[in-house]
C-alpha cells in the first residue's frame, strides 16, 4: 500500500515549506499513488507561489485493515 504526499517550498511560504498527505489512500500500486499526486499537484496550481519547487512521494505502508482505493 502507498500513501501519496507532496512537499512545497517557497520563500513565499512563511516556514519554508509545506507538506500534503493525500486523505483518500491509500493505493495498492505505486503507478496509481503516482497519478493521485498529479491530481495533487494540478489541484494546486492556483495557489502554489511562481517560485516553488515540488517535491513527491509515494510511502509504502502495510495495511492493517482491509478495504483499498484504486
Amino acid at each position: 500500500m502507498f500513501t501519496a504526499f507532496i512537499m512545497i517550498c517557497s520563500m513565499s511560504i512563511a516556514d519554508g515549506c509545506m507538506e500534503l498527505r493525500d486523505v483518500r489512500g491509500p493505493y495498492e500500486a505505486r503507478s496509481v499513488c503516482k497519478e493521485r499526486v498529479d491530481e495533487m499537484v494540478h489541484s494546486m496550481i492556483p495557489v502554489i507561489p511562481p517560485d516553488s519547487d515540488i517535491k513527491w512521494k509515494c510511502v509504502h505502508n502495510p495495511i492493517q485493515n482491509p478495504g483499498v482505493n484504486t
